[in-house]
């Protein structure tokens, strides 16, 4: 449905208050292709008729990443009554560019997706479908195309707390050394990286960070085989950003009676009936929070508040991102540490802590961080 007859436009000011009065917090900065972005038209409608499609680039079941976007889909219906249509991609990108035809050949308000897996294929699509809003919940892109919009979840933060969270432990257990393990040596996963390691440094100044790479974001096998080099090693806790690569870690935790930080999701609690060994090793997990960031941008879309060729940033302080403070946080962590890092987070939020912008890091300054705290 493409809003752009006379009569909506003369509603446009009217409409915009249908749903300010639960409006979500707004990003804290944007950056785009160009200085003067517009915004989407408000719907005209209530929001049970407002169309949305969620683009999955990837497969369900990886306990983190897209089962958190797949969350998303239930509470945009229990939040506006709206149907939620869904299609699962798969790993095969050259799939991804046909999968979001079919979508705007059926006239979706909205067409939703997460990560950076298909951003060719939505680059295309969007050229090709200029009157189509896309809005990525978790990306990377750069040159943005004036239809799409980026909501770019501060990596770092979350994962300073997730540092500090390993610390903690680590020094409970008298230990210097905690681990990472990460999908990819990419720039999107060294965001977590430099993050981590800020947050372990702040808690322990001396502290080395060991760091190893699966290769790519499905091989539990792998996924497992760097976390034994690590636990042998006499690393008790390893924060693995490793998508579904990342439950092989968790399994290597639970035998080697170690410990694991989660992504994504709060993954102690989606493995806690199925598998309660791995659940009661994860101390805590760094938090997307997906489903209520679809929320978010599922509301401004329909204000016409989205601003459309552009990328806003979410952190904690827009409860973006955090970690998670479950029983097995409660249970695994001692109250001290949790209070600590409620500390923290309030300083990041107040902004008595700056953070290091990871996006703006060379890879040669991404080598330093990482080889200055290497064991």
């Amino acid at each position: 449905m493409k809003k752009k007859l006379a009569l909506i436009l003369a509603m446009c000011l009217s409409l915009s208050t249908l749903f300010t009065g639960c409006s979500a917090p707004k990003p804290e900065k944007e950056a785009g292709n160009s200085p003067a972005k517009e915004t989407g038209d408000t719907f005209d409608g209530t929001s049970t008729d407002y169309k949305v499609a969620l683009m999955i680039p990837g497969n369900l079941g990886d306990k983190s990443f897209f089962d958190a976007s797949f969350e998303a889909i239930g509470l945009l219906e229990k939040e506006f009554g709206m149907k939620v249509d869904y299609v699962e991609a798969g790993r095969d990108a050259s799939k991804y560019y046909s999968a979001y035809v079919d979508l705007c050949e059926k006239g979706y308000d909205l067409i939703l997706t997460v990560s950076s897996n298909g951003d060719d294929a939505l680059t295309q699509a969007a050229e090709e479908y200029p009157e189509q809003k896309f809005i990525n919940l978790d990306g990377q892109m750069e040159e943005i195309p004036s239809n799409v919009y980026i909501m770019a979840p501060k990596n770092n933060e979350m994962s300073y707390l997730a540092g500090a969270a390993a610390a903690l432990k680590a020094k409970e257990l008298n230990e210097g050394v905690i681990g990472f393990v990460g999908g990819m040596d990419i720039p999107g996963i060294n965001e977590f990286l430099v993050g981590y390691i800020e947050g372990a440094l702040e808690i322990n100044p001396d502290i080395k960070v060991a760091a190893s790479y699966v290769g790519n974001f499905t091989d539990t096998a792998k996924g497992k085989e760097n976390a034994l080099i690590l636990y042998n090693s006499g690393i008790p806790v390893i924060f693995a950003a490793a998508g579904q690569s990342g439950i092989g870690v968790i399994d290597g935790a639970v035998e080697k009676g170690k410990f694991v930080i989660g992504v994504d999701s709060d993954q102690a609690e989606s493995l806690k009936d199925s598998r309660p060994d791995m659940a009661n090793v994860i101390i805590t997990s760094a938090i997307k929070n997906i489903p209520e960031n679809a929320v978010t941008i599922a509301r401004q879309a329909m204000n016409g508040e989205v601003k459309y060729g552009s990328k806003g940033f979410y952190g904690i302080k827009e409860g973006a991102v955090g970690i998670a403070e479950n029983e097995f946080y409660e249970k695994l962590m001692t109250e001290a540490a949790r209070e600590q890092i409620k500390e923290l987070k309030n300083k990041v939020i107040n902004g008595e802590i700056k953070l290091t912008d990871p996006t703006g890091l060379t890879t040669e300054e991404v080598n330093k961080i990482r080889e200055d705290v290497r064991p």
